[in-house]
């Protein structure tokens, strides 16, 4: 190549590494202005980063200004006297500073000052401070994405993200099989990746469908069928220890709601509990009822207690088809009422206690639902909404928190929005939950980290950072059912693809 042509090639570079940042809003190296005026009122950012706490491993929180000005500079001022300082509309900061920065004040704070030019003068906004934990949280999030819509077959695919950094990797994509199967449900035994497991479904061919279990770096597909009523396993818990997953068999369906403005109902017209041996490919009954719903199974930490939801039923018939008993809760769908309960669990012998009650919300008319007890087995933190089990479609849905030590419960005031904070899960040091919340417009979730003290006060949630603050207001894609996760997931994306066109092993019932 010829040296005019290679220097043509370097400008072209730099020409577009110019447009790239100019985009991006972000110029590093700025300057703070020296002569400003000041105003007492905070700035309006986005995402809403003011006055909430960090972990110490948590990748940039950028930010957005939302505001019209000539020119824009934030400036972040640790405790020890370290400044970062970027330009631009979007404040984008460097990782090796923000990480540098966040180390040198774990368990201190960090000052923000935003300045906007107007009219060739600038201002400067009251100054926020936010807090680092010294407690860091997992390195990876594991969830699903997909549209919030109603229609099978859209694309829907499994994630994992690194937190500390924008990397995000997906692990399994529906596009990569026949028909856009549903993707669904994935489960991680003690927040490791060495064993997991989650669902393929599809409709257009059943026998196809099944649930892909990990093992490692190999993975097989278990058909997970359910004898006694003809159904497949649904939602998991694995067992922190063993080859022991608790699944609730459900026989699941949903009806659009005409007059409300509530869209859609989720119901189930069967559900009860089994466990799996997923090592023997084995299936037993845990409980199986005609009158009472038992549904999100939830092992403590030791492995000695099973937590679940189930709702109290009296069906007009005991022998009712599937159609007629869809029929009959149709009708009856938002008079579902759930309540937790415990069974204590021998692992010699594989049998369950006599089940206690833990949360009694349908003598409030509430539901309860999602139990997650914290890693300490302390905590229990549940979603209480009016009815139903699909508490994401309902925009009264709360985060509460109970003792399990003293038996005190609360609203967990300090967490919840104002629509719909759902499905939640505790880091492995108990002191981080994500959580999914449509808190910012009604139809997207979207993820929320929160620091858990010894009390269980929470901070100010947070939306997990992006590398361009306004992607959540860009992708069309809801984060479902995220789960916490400390290492990243190590089978090969082609070996879960080759397992999903497998045919399924079949589910021996014992």
């Amino acid at each position: 190549m010829k040296k005019t042509q290679t220097i043509k090639l370097v400008l072209v570079s730099l020409s577009v590494a110019a447009a790239f940042l100019a985009s991006s809003g972000c110029r590093h190296a700025a300057k703070a202005p020296s002569i400003y005026d000041e105003s007492s009122e905070l700035p309006v950012v986005y995402p809403d980063y003011v006055e909430t706490t960090f972990p110490p491993n948590i990748a940039p929180a950028n930010f957005m200004i939302e505001e019209d000005a000539q020119d824009y500079v934030v400036r972040l001022t640790g405790a020890d006297g370290a400044v970062v300082c970027v330009s631009g509309k979007k404040a984008i900061f460097p990782e090796k500073q923000w990480r540098k920065l966040l180390n040198a004040n774990r368990g201190g704070k960090i000052a923000v000052d935003v300045f906007v030019k107007k009219d060739g003068k600038w201002l400067k906004y009251k100054t926020f401070e936010n807090d680092v934990s010294n407690d860091p949280t997992d390195a990876y999030l594991a969830y699903r994405l997909i549209e919030p819509g109603y229609d099978y077959g859209h694309r829907i695919a499994l994630a994992q993200r690194h937190v500390e950094n924008f990397d995000e990797q997906l692990f399994f994509d529906n596009r990569n099989t026949a028909s856009s199967p549903c993707v669904n449900c994935h489960s991680f035994q003690d927040r490791k990746t060495d064993r997991f497991l989650f669902h393929y479904r599809r409709t257009d061919d059943p026998i196809h469908g099944g649930t892909i279990v990990v093992n490692g770096r190999q993975a097989v597909k278990l058909s997970g069928k359910v004898d006694v009523d003809g159904i497949n396993c649904t939602y998991p818990s694995w067992r922190p220890s063993g080859d022991l997953v608790a699944f609730s068999a459900n026989y699941t369906r949903q009806f659009f709601h005409s007059l409300s403005s509530q869209k859609l109902e989720v119901f189930d017209a069967f559900s009860d509990l089994v466990l799996m041996d997923a090592a023997k490919n084995e299936i037993r009954v845990i409980a199986k009822t005609d009158d009472e719903f038992e549904t999100f199974p939830y092992w403590a930490p030791d492995g000695n207690t099973l937590y679940y939801c189930s709702a109290h039923v009296v069906p007009n018939t005991t022998q009712d088809s599937p159609e007629v008993r869809v029929e009959e809760m149709v009708k009856r769908a938002t008079d579902l009422r759930y309540n937790i309960y415990k069974m204590s669990f021998d692992e010699s012998t594989l049998t369950f206690g006599t089940p206690e009650l833990v949360v009694d919300a349908a003598s409030q008319g509430r539901s309860a639902l999602f139990p997650r007890i914290s890693p300490d087995g302390k905590w229990l933190v549940y979603t209480l909404a009016e009815s139903g089990t699909f508490s994401i479609w309902r925009p009264e849905a709360d985060l509460y928190l109970l003792n399990l030590e003293t038996g005190d419960v609360r609203a967990w005031d300090e967490v919840n929005g104002g629509d719909s904070d759902s499905y939640h899960s505790w880091s492995s040091s108990g002191r981080w939950l994500v959580f999914s919340s449509r808190r910012e417009d009604g139809q997207y979730t979207r993820l929320y980290l929160t620091h858990v003290d010894e009390n269980g006060v929470a901070t100010k949630p947070f939306v997990i950072p992006q590398r361009d603050p306004e992607h959540n207001r860009r992708r069309y894609k809801s984060y479902n059912v995220p789960e916490m996760i400390v290492e990243p997931i190590k089978i090969d994306y082609r070996e879960l693809v080759k397992t999903a066109k497998e045919e399924p092993l079949g589910t021996k019932n014992l």
